[in-house]
């Protein structure tokens, strides 16, 4: 029988870096009664945690926790996304605080240790708020460091896809942002709100955006192709 699965993501709030408490839903679904140990895995490798329960039955990640956190130089504010395939095993990808990927660059080492020219910077996160949503002015923006990793400029041709293979043509545009003295770089267009409305996302929601290789046939001025994953909150 297929195991389902099951995937969450967790901001860090304040007095993360010893206890992390997974989300109530998740729990009250969990068919895994008597998970008192679990395996969190990641680029970096494998790390053994004790779970906790309260008596509401919330479960947490303790023992063993504080490793995992000291060795992917966690930071308050950043975001992490789980994947849970049953057998007590969770694959995990964390995000930076303003979406784009931590880049950790070969197994073993941490952020402070990974050399910059070889991270993979391929995808992002976004919580949705009442900005994504707006009818008459929506817009996503672009993390930075993403765009100019992965060469994508204003004039860039976007085409966003979901899991059920629906897609929506979007063309990026750039302003100043005068209060940060900085270029931004978003998607403005209707194309975005479209994606919106047909995927019935709401404020909290996480969706997490992938950017497919350019294909040597499709050349540098094609669209480029993001998958689009939607995680619930």
């Amino acid at each position: 029988m297929a195991v389902k699965c099951s995937k969450f993501f967790k901001f860090l709030a304040p007095g993360f870096n010893t206890r992390l408490s997974l989300p109530v839903a998740f729990c009250s679904s969990l068919s895994e009664n008597k998970l008192d140990k679990a395996v969190i895995k990641s680029c970096l490798g494998s790390w053994h945690v004790r779970v906790g329960r309260t008596v509401d039955g919330v479960l947490s990640f303790e023992e063993g926790w504080e490793e995992f956190v000291n060795h992917h130089g966690l930071k308050l504010g950043e975001i992490l996304i789980f994947k849970h395939n049953g057998k007590r095993v969770f694959n995990v990808v964390a995000y930076e605080a303003l979406g784009s990927e931590k880049g950790y660059d070969s197994k073993g080492k941490s952020p402070s240790e990974a050399t910059a020219s070889s991270t993979s910077r391929t995808s992002f996160v976004c919580t949705m708020k009442k900005s994504h949503g707006d009818p008459h002015k929506a817009y996503l923006t672009i993390p930075a460091r993403f765009a100019r990793s992965n060469g994508i400029v204003a004039t860039s041709r976007i085409i966003l896809k979901d899991l059920s293979g629906r897609s929506w043509p979007l063309i990026l545009s750039r302003w100043e942002s005068i209060s940060r003295g900085s270029h931004r770089i978003a998607i403005r267009t209707n194309g975005w709100y479209k994606f919106y409305e047909a995927n019935k996302l709401k404020n909290g929601d996480v969706c997490t955006f992938s950017l497919k290789p350019v294909s040597s046939k499709s050349g540098s001025k094609s669209a480029r192709v993001m998958d689009v994953q939607i995680t619930r909150g």
